[in-house]
């Protein structure tokens, strides 16, 4: 799972939290006002009465329903921000037939490539929508020629594999201590 998923799933847990935790609230200030109580958090007394001196010309008004506005539109936009899919295609041999290679098995592979080049001790792979990370690391203080090796490797591999589109790659040399 990558930031962006985890981002949207935790803003979407806690809004629903605060719709439901504010809606029950409202339905307990409803039945409270209804058998002739005093609020018990909402003061909807003053805010009635605050709302009732105001028009849709007032500033304040205006502020808080822009801001309603951006907040929805950060919200829609980030619902609808398409995530990176799941399976990569890979050219039709026939009109048929399509065929794509999962995105963690690319992963893997590209990242095995990696860690056979010269010089590299360990490496792993993170495939994004347009590019794909390696991140190498070696004990050899020349991380110039380690990182062209494992640069070539990659280039190579994807060459191999033949990806429908193609993703641009990039390798990251970290020493080893």
């Amino acid at each position: 799972m990558n930031a962006a998923t985890i981002t949207n799933r935790v803003l979407s847990a806690l809004l629903a939290l605060v719709l439901v935790v504010g809606g029950l609230l409202v339905a307990v200030e409803i039945v409270l006002a209804q058998l002739g109580r005093q609020a018990l958090l909402i003061p909807w007394e003053t805010w009635a009465r605050w709302l009732g001196g105001q028009t849709w010309e007032t500033t304040t008004v205006r502020l808080i329903l822009a801001g309603l506005g951006v907040v929805g539109l950060v919200l829609l936009i980030l619902a609808l921000r398409p995530g990176k899919p799941r399976r990569l295609a890979l050219p039709a041999t026939g009109s048929n037939l399509h065929m794509s290679i999962a995105r963690r098995a690319l992963q893997q592979n590209l990242a095995d490539t990696a860690a056979r080049a010269s010089g590299v001790a360990s490496a792993s792979a993170k495939a994004g929508r347009r590019t794909i990370t390696i991140t190498a690391t070696t004990a050899n203080p020349n991380t110039t020629e380690v990182q062209k090796a494992a640069q070539a490797a990659i280039n190579q591999r994807l060459d191999q594999i033949g990806l429908a589109r193609r993703l641009r790659s990039r390798v990251r040399i970290e020493r080893s201590s």
